[in-house]
């Protein structure tokens, strides 16, 4: 190829020779200052507001997680002194448990005594009435004695101490008696 032909298709160039290259630099130079003054101001705003919207959600996130930390943490303090209250009642229960219980023995032995001190107090009365009794049954059989003794013969000495040991052997039957009575009772 002659060099002239290699400069004539080089004059062939689609940009330099017809201003086509100034017309397309232009119409890039407008389509940038376009995309600049209406496409990139709306685009930049719209990632901006998403940047602060995720900004926004860590910051609630992390506020959350805070006031989650605090709840946790007034939970286990409020479960805490729960136990304690918990604890604290049940020792109270227990002492006044205790107390019941004592107060109740004390008052079963005062009620025992009371009733014991009752039933004495009616046998002594009971022994009293046995021992009136038994002195009325003695003053008879000695009245009875004496009755006897005066009918029958003074003369007579063996009978009167056989008389006499008779008596004495039924009084001594009554005192033992009285005595086997008061030992039961006691």
């Amino acid at each position: 190829m002659p060099a002239h032909a290699v400069l004539a298709e080089g004059t062939n160039n689609f940009l330099i020779p017809n201003g086509t290259f100034f017309f397309e630099l232009i119409c890039f130079l407008v389509v940038l200052w376009v995309l600049a003054k209406k496409v990139l101001p709306p685009l930049s705003k719209a990632i901006e507001k998403r940047q602060e919207t995720i900004r926004q959600q860590f910051e609630d996130a992390k506020t959350a997680k805070e006031d989650a930390e605090r709840a946790r943490a007034e939970y286990q303090e409020a479960l805490a002194e729960t136990r304690r209250e918990i604890s604290r009642l049940r020792e109270e229960a227990n002492a006044e448990k205790a107390q019941i219980l004592e107060e109740a023995r004390t008052s079963a032995r005062e009620e025992a005594n009371a009733i014991a001190e009752s039933e004495r107090a009616k046998l002594a009365t009971e022994r009293q009435q046995i021992l009136l009794s038994l002195r009325n049954e003695i003053g008879e059989l000695a009245f009875t004695l004496s009755e006897k003794i005066v009918h029958e013969s003074l003369r007579d000495e063996t009978r009167q101490r056989q008389l006499v040991e008779d008596f004495i052997s039924g009084v001594g039957g009554g005192v033992k008696a009285e005595a086997e009575t008061a030992g039961a009772a006691g």
